[in-house]
């Protein structure tokens, strides 16, 4: 291989974090491909590649992207989307790069370092270069999208990042287990106990004054106490429909991963 143009990159998960990370190795004109599951959860979906396994076709901050359903041919003009339910292309699919942004790894490690050339892993439950080549941080703070390349990330805190003075105040979970029912929608401005939906008969309000920036799919299954959504105290609506600085710097995070074991492999 003796061109970055070569190189073939599979991001796992598809929400707002894999999205990140797929859109900016895209910008950097790396060819990407993002999979994720048959019905995906994503909650920041105006930020999701993993939206165009419903709606066949999106963009995500200027970034198109596509569901196959074919071999993938790693088009330079947008970003291939396939599920796991689609074994012809995932078992054709031999990443030169593999990235599991699912964030799953705390419970259930599902990546490891013979899977592809080169492997990376988002967050704790990776350790470097002992299972995955390398991890990189997603905590924030000053080693957000840092690459580790020996050891692990920092420990799951299970507090969300302080936005606008708020943390879990801010987030919105599922009052009962069932399928949820919008009200509101990503985009809409809401107030302090303003009803979003419902889950069976039980209200979903909010805590905080804001905007939404993300709400998990119409009629989607849901667990008692899962985020479902979150409300950006910003109040800048913009911010709904661009990729976050946290998802930036942890695609620069990758970015740079990438490059560096390229170019080492070139030696």
């Amino acid at each position: 291989m003796n061109n970055l143009n070569d190189l073939t990159i599979l991001v796992k998960g598809g929400g707002d974090l894999g999205s990140g990370i797929a859109w900016k190795l895209f910008n950097a004109g790396l060819k990407v491909a993002v999979i994720d599951l048959p019905r995906p959860l994503a909650i920041r979906r105006m930020v999701s590649f993993s939206e165009a396994i419903n709606k066949k076709a999106v963009t995500v901050d200027g970034v198109p992207a596509k569901k196959i359903n074919s071999p993938p041919e790693f088009s330079e003009d947008f970003i291939e989307v396939f599920t796991v339910a689609d074994k012809n292309t995932l078992e054709s699919f031999n990443p030169t790069v593999l990235v599991d942004a699912t964030l799953k790894a705390i419970d259930n490690r599902i990546t490891f370092k013979d899977d592809a050339p080169f492997t990376m892993g988002l967050g704790p439950g990776f350790k470097a270069p002992d299972d995955i080549h390398c991890v990189i941080e997603t905590n924030r703070g000053h080693n957000l999208g840092r690459v580790i390349w020996n050891g692990e990330a920092e420990k799951y805190t299970g507090l969300p990042g302080e936005i606008g003075g708020f943390t879990s105040k801010r987030l919105l979970r599922a009052p009962d287990t069932g399928r949820f029912k919008h009200l509101k929608n990503i985009g809409d401005h809401v107030e302090k106990n303003e009803l979003i939906g419902w889950v069976n008969r039980k209200e979903l309000r909010t805590k905080i004054i804001g905007v939404i920036r993300g709400l998990i799919a119409e009629g989607a299954h849901v667990k008692e106490k899962m985020k479902i959504g979150d409300v950006d105290p910003r109040g800048i609506k913009g911010n709904v429909y661009t990729v976050s600085d946290k998802a930036r710097n942890i695609g620069g995070g990758v970015l740079e991963a990438v490059i560096k074991w390229f170019f080492n492999e070139q030696k």
